[in-house]
């Protein structure tokens, strides 16, 4: 007669299964020690199989990839937003200024200008770019069905991102 296991220490393997940082023999001794029943690691194997733990895996570290692609991509818009700001800040102060200033100050309004307008370009491109890039994401989303291709695509995305907008402060502080 097969031994009922509670669907109390099924759901804690399925939770600790989807953590992906424990090996089967540590599920099946957790669940054996928190609900004193006796698991095994073939216990294990077979749940995943029979339930299909391996497809929810995959979500979970699809539905991570996105949130990180996400929250990544929504810093790099917020900062793209400010710096848009800053410019149309910058081009319209120096436009007022053109008009009342003597030769000498006109200049610098000018330049001002420029650099408004100049700035603002560079935030519209990038916007442009991101969304470019937001656009690839969701395609890789969509076709990769491999987790650990889909955790190394992300890994390498992330650190991308993050040197493009290091790249992106070094030049803003440099204008």
């Amino acid at each position: 007669m097969p031994k009922i296991i509670p669907q109390e220490a099924k759901n804690r393997a399925l939770k600790l299964y989807l953590q992906d940082t424990y090996s089967a023999r540590q599920i099946a001794e957790t669940v054996s020690t928190e609900f004193s029943v006796d698991v095994s690691n073939q216990t294990i194997y077979a749940w995943v199989k029979k339930y299909g733990w391996e497809n929810e895996l995959h979500k979970v570290k699809t539905k991570a990839v996105e949130k990180a692609a996400e929250t990544e991509s929504e810093r790099l818009a917020r900062l793209q937003k400010e710096h848009l700001d800053v410019y149309e800040t910058i081009r319209r102060k120096a436009s007022t200024e053109l008009n009342s200033l003597t030769f000498d100050r006109a200049l610098d309004a000018v330049k001002a200008t420029t650099i408004g307008i100049q700035g603002e370009r560079q935030v519209l491109e990038g916007l442009i770019n991101l969304q470019f890039v937001q656009d690839v994401i969701q395609i890789l989303i969509d076709e990769i069905d491999d987790a650990e291709t889909m955790q190394r695509i992300a890994a390498k995305l992330r650190l991308l991102v993050s040197n493009t907008a290091k790249e992106e402060k070094d030049v803003a502080g440099n204008a």
